[in-house]
């Protein structure tokens, strides 16, 4: 609501007024809670328009759920230990799919939900399972409440989806084709080199600052989706297996000094950057150099790279932050695929030397 100014006469907008028994009462007005009284005033008096501005920028109360609806269950388990001891990232994915079921069935009672219900529900996108999550982090927590006898949920088969490769990987050409288009300078190309050297997810790419630089060189911070921390090495030596990153990590450096980011170095205008713009920018950037990558692809690339330079499982997942050895294992078994096939630099060499092959030593 606000005034609406015509012809430089200013009309308070959400007034309503109520006569009774011969007297008029003035009230503030908003769609869906309670009236506020206003002072019986002319509506150009100082103390009626103080009154008036009060009430127009009170906060409305939240509508109380009926007890026993599912919009009460939401409510609660909202509210709940269980839900607040949860990572971040599952944390917003159940409010929203939260928020989405108590539009569709907020009003209805909680002890009427099924496992066909729960079935009908599911969307026909990917977000199949996060959604059946939330239905059974729901049902769960009606069972503790003594609102539902059985968590229904859980006769709902968890959504098969088929295998996908999922965002590929950045390849080496791409990388210099990015850093030719883009210049040092720009914050496109400072984004691009911390994600690249980081191995950061965007999420937590736009909260990396100086201030997680320790003094023995790492940058060092926790990940917002898992909770977990994740170590890089910043200005201390290079581990031998990501030597060959040197100059990754120099160009990196570069491109965050020609920035002003003091709190976090892809802040935008003082402000910290959002995961969406992020991800918006390097995804464009990407189409505008001639390819078509994602931000979440160079976290790939990094890793696919630093088990080329012979980094193990858990050297891997100390750098990029990965939550399980089993998320990285498939980056060093192809490492170790490729290195299966190729000899030593000595055999290299003779097989490269047309005048050496099928020789034997000494022959």
């Amino acid at each position: 609501m606000g005034s609406r100014n015509r012809s430089g006469v200013v009309t308070l907008v959400g007034i309503k007024t109520v006569t009774r028994r011969g007297k008029t009462y003035r009230y503030f007005q908003t769609k869906g809670q309670p009236l506020i009284k206003l002072p019986d005033l002319p509506d150009d008096h100082p103390d009626f328009l103080r009154a008036y501005a009060a009430a127009k920028a009170s906060k409305p109360e939240p509508v109380p759920a009926a007890a026993g609806s599912f919009a009460a269950l939401v409510r609660s388990a909202l509210a709940s230990k269980d839900f607040k001891i949860k990572q971040p990232a599952t944390r917003q994915m159940l409010k929203r799919h939260c928020d989405e079921l108590v539009k569709e069935y907020g009003n209805l009672g909680a002890r009427g939900v099924r496992a066909k219900h729960i079935r009908a529900n599911l969307p026909k996108a990917n977000a199949q399972g996060h959604r059946l999550r939330t239905w059974r982090f729901l049902c769960s927590y009606g069972v503790t409440l003594g609102l539902l006898e059985r968590n229904e949920a859980l006769d709902v088969a968890m959504p098969k989806l088929g295998k996908t490769e999922g965002h590929p990987p950045w390849t080496p050409s791409e990388i210099e084709a990015f850093r030719k288009r883009w210049p040092i300078g720009s914050a496109t190309r400072a984004a691009m080199e911390l994600l690249r050297f980081t191995g950061a997810r965007i999420s937590d790419a736009v909260l990396i600052g100086p201030g997680m630089v320790a003094r023995d060189g790492v940058l060092s911070y926790r990940q917002q989706k898992t909770g977990g921390m994740a170590h890089v090495p910043w200005s201390c030596p290079m581990p031998d297996f990501a030597a060959h990153l040197s100059r990754d990590r120099e160009l990196m450096i570069q491109s965050l000094e020609a920035l002003s980011g003091q709190m976090t170095f892809l802040q935008a205008k003082g402000r910290t950057r959002s995961e969406k713009a992020l991800g918006t920018m390097i995804r464009e950037a990407a189409i505008d150099t001639g390819f078509q990558k994602s931000a979440h692809g160079l976290r790939k690339s990094l890793a696919t790279e630093l088990a080329e330079g012979g980094a193990s499982a858990h050297q891997i997942s100390a750098w990029t932050g990965h939550e399980t050895l089993r998320e990285v294992d498939h980056y060093t078994k192809s490492a170790d695929r490729r290195r299966a096939v190729k000899g030593t630099e000595q055999v290299q060499n003779v097989g490269n030397n047309p005048d050496k092959v099928g020789k034997l030593p000494n022959s």
